[in-house]
């Protein structure tokens, strides 16, 4: 038995209508169009629009039906069915993969996925303390380095007892006023 999971609301209806499904096949189909409903009810394919409107919730919900038929399959049942995706979202091909990689079932990608070249990483935010570390390169005092990230009292002095108990930071040799990385960390 093979399981299809079709992001139509990333391919559209132009490669929802030619998918080939044998009757004992279920397909899952996750859109708002009102064109793909119907083409769903032709194929007798299964039209699911239940999940919020917002950026990349059917893509959550496509992930939450997998897990949850996979989890409804005896062991037996999991040797001999099939998982197929229909989507070019290559983050949700990378998820898709993985809860099958994951759950030990065979599976299938039927659609090349786009290109990650353009995707724009995001990069972490820095800690407090990082942040610390980093304006005490050189010798500073410890309310300007403070003022500089406008961080509260309150949070500051807990993030520069952090770093004073992990040996990260020193008083300056030449003032007892400034605070200064220790060599270990320049």
């Amino acid at each position: 038995m093979r399981f299809l999971f079709v992001d139509a609301e990333n391919i559209g209806l132009k490669e929802v209508e030619p998918i080939q499904a044998k009757i004992s096949d279920k397909v899952f189909v996750f859109s708002k169009n009102e064109a793909i409903k119907q083409a769903c009810e032709r194929n007798l394919f299964l039209f699911i629009s239940s999940y919020p409107t917002a950026p990349n919730q059917a893509d959550f919900y496509i992930i939450g039906n997998l897990v949850g038929t996979i989890a409804s399959l005896t062991k037996e049942q999991k040797k001999s069915c099939e998982f197929v995706l229909y989507s070019r979202d290559a983050s949700l091909v990378t998820a898709f993969s993985f809860q099958c990689e994951l759950h030990k079932v065979k599976h299938k990608i039927a659609l090349k996925p786009k290109s990650l070249d353009n995707v724009i990483e995001i990069t972490q935010e820095k800690t407090l303390d990082q942040k610390i570390l980093n304006l005490l390169k050189k010798p500073t005092a410890s309310e300007t380095v403070r003022k500089q990230l406008k961080v509260p009292k309150s949070d500051f002095t807990r993030a520069m007892n952090t770093l004073i108990k992990d040996k990260q930071i020193q008083r300056s040799p030449n003032s007892k006023k400034n605070w200064i990385q220790t060599k270990g960390n320049k």
